[in-house]
Parts: C-alpha cells; structure tokens; sequence
C-alpha cells in the first residue's frame, strides 16, 4: 500500500510540475537574423589601373598583398569586411591573340578546378556597356569559390574576378550574404568601364 501512494504521490508531483499553465511550443527551425548593410555604392578610380567601377561603401579596395605568389602593381582585392568575404580583381594587359587565348583558357581552368564538389555551374555572357564583354560563372555548391568573371575589351585588357570566403562556409548558412554580395558584384560589372 505503502508503495502504491509513493507511486501516486510521485506521478501526482510530476504532473503539477509538467502543467504550470504555460503552454510550451516548440520554436521552428531557422537561422540567425541577419542585418545587411544598405545598398550605396561609391566609385572606385586609381590612377594605377585603367578601369574604374562602383563599388559597395561598406567595402574596401585594396591592392593584393598576399605573399604566396609574384604580386602584380595592378591586381586588388575588394575586402567585403562585414562577411568576411574578398572579390580577388586580377587585371593583365595582353598583346596579342594568343596572350589573349591563355587568359581566357586560364580562366576556364580557374573555374573547372571546382567541377568536382559543384553541382553546376551556369554561365552567363555579360555585355554591361560599349566595349567591356565578359563572362560570369556562378558555381552552385559547397566549392572554395560560387562565383567568378571576366571582363575584356578584347583588344588589349583582360580582368578577372573570384569571390572567396575568407573562412570555411556552408552555402546553405551564407546564402543571404551571398545573394547580396553578387548583386553589389554584378552592380560593380555593370557600372565597370575602361579608361
């Protein structure tokens, strides 16, 4: 008898305690909010390289001072300090068709490195004003690189951009910064111009 009250008495206390009137419901999964900065944008014009563009004011233009490799006074990085992201600009002046060829076939393999962790990668011809063509490479998967262009006035100018994390990502978690940073990339494509 003894241990039947106990019983009772402990599954009596554990029902109070689960109905203290507030009625639990479990939270949806989601993710962290995420306050972007506005859209502005300001131009970008050095005398050392002969193009100019608009880029986003939150960021900064600087030039490339990784050691890893031979810098060049003309290649910068664009430090998307807030994401903690880099658009690499490299700029090369060729000479000729096949000065022309190895950029282009440079680009490619650049891009088809990540063929093998990309699900896809869709290309898109960009033709953003008189004398500046290109291509933009959207690479969609988990790759060290989503997006990556070309820019050419096809005579005698050739830049190339690679956007990269500056840390180890899922895509599924930096999707709306991503989105956001290739919108402000293709807004700087689309204001690019030769000098």
């Amino acid at each position: 008898m003894l241990k039947t009250l106990s019983k009772a008495a402990v599954i009596a206390v554990l029902i109070y305690a689960c109905s203290s009137g507030n009625d639990y419901v479990p939270k949806p999964r989601a993710y962290p909010r995420m306050d972007l900065p506005a859209m502005a944008y300001r131009l970008f014009d050095s005398a050392e390289i002969p193009y100019k563009c608009e880029i986003p004011v939150y960021s900064a233009m600087e030039k490339d001072s990784m050691g890893i490799y031979t810098r060049k006074p003309n290649w910068y990085n664009l430090n998307f300090r807030p994401f903690n992201a880099t658009l690499h600009l490299t700029y090369h002046r060729f000479q000729n068709w096949n000065q022309f060829d190895s950029l282009m076939n440079d680009t490619r393999k650049l891009v088809n490195k990540h063929i093998q962790r990309a699900e896809d990668i869709a290309e898109e011809p960009l033709a953003p004003s008189a004398g500046v063509r290109g291509m933009l490479f959207e690479i969609e998967g988990n790759t060290a690189t989503n997006l990556n262009f070309y820019l050419t006035d096809s005579t005698k100018h050739f830049v190339r951009g690679a956007l990269y994390f500056n840390s180890q990502t899922s895509l599924d978690s930096t999707a709306p910064v991503f989105n956001r940073m290739k919108d402000d990339i293709r807004h700087l494509i689309n204001t690019f111009s030769w000098r």
